[in-house]
Formats: structure tokens, C-alpha cells, sequence
């Protein structure tokens, strides 16, 4: 090949690659983030009592906890508004002077409904021969996704915003959106509860509980990180 025509085909090629490099926009990177949430009244209440017993044999406290159980379970048979799920079975030994004296055993039970004076008076009922553990206030997940949507929706576009007027003031063309996280969450204060239902469990009969509904803030964060544009 003709030298000539060799240095005439470097020189065009290194100006397409110098004119490439000239059109491609510089960017500068930013982070932000926007969040939206509401509050919302709870609509379900998980509760969660417990039999225990202990004995010098592994036999008998189990026995005795099997039996408290079988008679909690067919005493929540007939309501079917409340579901019931017995959880957290456990045997342990109890030692004493690096030996073992005894055994306790403990299992629990998870009962969840929407109705907080009926589960105030089962509780009630239940506390005759179990105890309570905790009373949880939540918002069901039907109840959450019917908002999460609409949350999502509200905290992508005040992220948008904010990405806009970040360009906007900076005297920038525009934005790429280089990365972008969506993070839900939530909490709830602690719940409201009839002082009653706490107190000694030594009670046959214990007044009924006064359960109240709480509050709950869902929460939808969004983060990410944009490119802006020089031109």
C-alpha cells in the first residue's frame, strides 16, 4: 500500500475517534432519595400465650403442657374468627450445682383476629390455666398492599422531582438515572392494653381484656443515584 495513502487512512481514523470522544456528554453523579408514608389503623391483633410446667422427670411437665394445650385448642374450636397455631415447643433441663434437678418444659400459642373484644374475653377465659406473653398490633397485609401501591407510586415521583430540580439548579440539560433502590417498611407503637389482663395469673377468672386498636406508619423509601448532563 502506498505509504501516502497508509498516513491518509490514520488521519482519518484518529479523527473519528477524537470527534467520538468530543460528542460524548460529561456527567456528574448525584445521590438523593424521597420517601412517602401514611398512617393506618390497625385491623388485626396477634396474641401469644404460653403453658409451662416442670418436674423432676422429662414425662410429667410434658404431659401437663400437652394437656393445657388440648384444652386451649378445643376451646377456640368453635370460633372461627380467630385462627390458632400452637408454636415454640421446647423441653430444657433445670440444673443445680452443675446438675440436673428437674425439667421445664414450655410451648406456645399464637392465636390472630380482627375482633379485639372477642379476643379480649378468650384471652380472659385462656388465662386460667396459661399466660401471657405479648399482644402485637398490626396492620393486615391486605390492608398493607392496598396502600403500598399508591406509596410506591407517590415517593418515585418525588424522587423525580427532586432529580429535576437538582438539574434545573445546577443549570443543567437533564439527568440519566444510573441506579435506583425501593425499600418498604414500617412500625407501630406499643399497644394499648386493659391492666387487667396482666395482672396475676393465679385468677380462675380473670375480667375481660381491653384491647385497643393502635396505629401503624407504613413507609416507602426510594434511593438512587442520577448522571447530569453538561449540555
Amino acid at each position: 500500500m502506498h505509504p501516502a495513502l497508509i498516513l491518509s487512512l490514520v488521519l482519518a481514523f484518529s479523527s473519528a475517534l477524537g470527534h467520538a470522544h468530543n460528542d460524548t456528554p460529561l456527567y456528574d453523579r448525584v445521590s438523593l432519595n424521597a420517601t412517602a408514608q401514611t398512617e393506618l389503623e390497625t385491623d388485626l391483633v396477634v396474641v401469644v400465650l404460653f403453658a409451662q410446667a416442670e418436674g423432676r422427670e422429662a414425662a410429667a411437665p410434658a404431659d401437663e403442657v400437652n394437656r393445657l394445650m388440648d384444652w386451649a385448642m378445643s376451646m377456640l374450636k368453635s370460633n372461627s374468627d380467630v385462627k390458632a397455631q400452637t408454636l415454640g415447643y421446647r423441653s430444657s433441663a433445670i440444673y443445680k450445682d452443675s446438675k440436673i434437678r428437674g425439667w421445664r418444659v414450655k410451648q406456645s400459642l399464637r392465636l390472630e383476629g380482627r375482633d379485639g373484644r372477642l379476643l379480649g374475653d378468650l384471652i380472659s377465659e385462656l388465662q386460667a390455666q396459661l399466660k401471657v406473653q405479648s399482644i402485637d398490633h398490626q396492620v393486615s397485609e391486605e390492608r398493607h398492599r392496598e396502600h403500598l401501591d399508591e406509596l410506591t407510586a407517590a415517593a418515585l415521583a418525588r424522587f423525580q422531582q427532586r432529580a429535576e430540580h437538582i438539574a434545573k439548579s445546577l443549570g443543567r440539560a437533564g439527568y440519566r438515572l444510573v441506579r435506583l433502590n425501593i425499600n418498604e417498611g414500617g412500625h407501630s407503637p406499643m399497644p394499648r392494653v386493659g391492666a387487667r389482663m396482666m395482672s396475676a395469673q393465679a385468677d380462675t377468672m380473670v375480667a375481660p381484656a381491653r384491647i385497643e386498636a393502635g396505629t401503624q406508619v407504613i413507609t416507602v423509601s426510594v434511593d438512587g443515584e442520577i448522571e447530569l448532563s453538561n449540555d
